[in-house]
């Protein structure tokens, strides 16, 4: 009796120490720089599907092969995020994903049930910046009125789509009437920026 208790007792603890394991396998990634694009696909030119909160941890399942996008999910969508943008503390201290997912054991997914999407060569890349540094804007109901209907050519960048982000110079930007933004049409979303600094201070959602 007493060797089957040992027995049923090393079971347990296998089972516990498997179960550990695998919630120690599962990465945390968050965005600490505002709110992050989740898009359908590996690439800022699919649509974007959710978004990750600011500083809010959500499961990473797998990246692409240089780490560059990652497969996350958000509720009860699943997408991809530009690695770059995210930070996971899976590894004891805040690391970059794109930089730590391979000696943390990330795997390397090839995406599924994505459509394919015709890559328009980006005209430039954009710089990110934190939002604490854009001053938040609400828009008139007119003004984003305005900027939904006019009927303009979207041009891709490197880089997501983000309040605070500035623009490349290849951008082109349209005035609002009776604003002092003005507007763009980048990567599927709709900006207002601010004519100056040329950052965004509001995303069209």
């Amino acid at each position: 009796m007493q060797r089957k208790h040992s027995v049923i007792g090393l079971a347990s603890l296998v089972g516990a120490m498997l179960f550990a394991g695998s919630a120690l396998a599962v990465v945390a990634v968050f965005s600490p720089t505002g709110h992050l694009n989740v898009r359908s696909g590996p690439g800022f030119q699919y649509p974007v599907v959710a978004q990750m909160p600011a500083n809010t941890r959500f499961p990473v399942t797998g990246c692409i092969e240089d780490y560059s996008w990652c497969s996350v999910v958000v509720g009860s969508v699943t997408g991809w995020a530009s690695a770059p943008y995210l930070v996971t503390e899976a590894g004891g201290k805040p690391t970059n994903l794109q930089v730590s997912g391979a000696q943390l054991g990330i795997p390397i997914v090839v995406p599924t049930g994505v459509a394919a999407v015709v890559a328009t060569p980006p005209v430039g890349a954009m710089v990110a910046v934190p939002p604490a540094m854009v001053e938040p804007v609400l828009p008139a109901p007119e003004v984003l009125s305005y900027v939904v209907g006019q009927p303009i050519q979207q041009v891709f960048v490197d880089g997501e789509v983000m309040v605070g982000a500035t623009l490349p110079a290849a951008v082109p930007v349209y005035p609002v009437p009776a604003s002092p933004y003005v507007y763009s049409y980048i990567n599927g979303q709709r900006v207002l920026v601010e004519p100056a600094g040329r950052r965004i201070v509001y995303v069209v959602r």
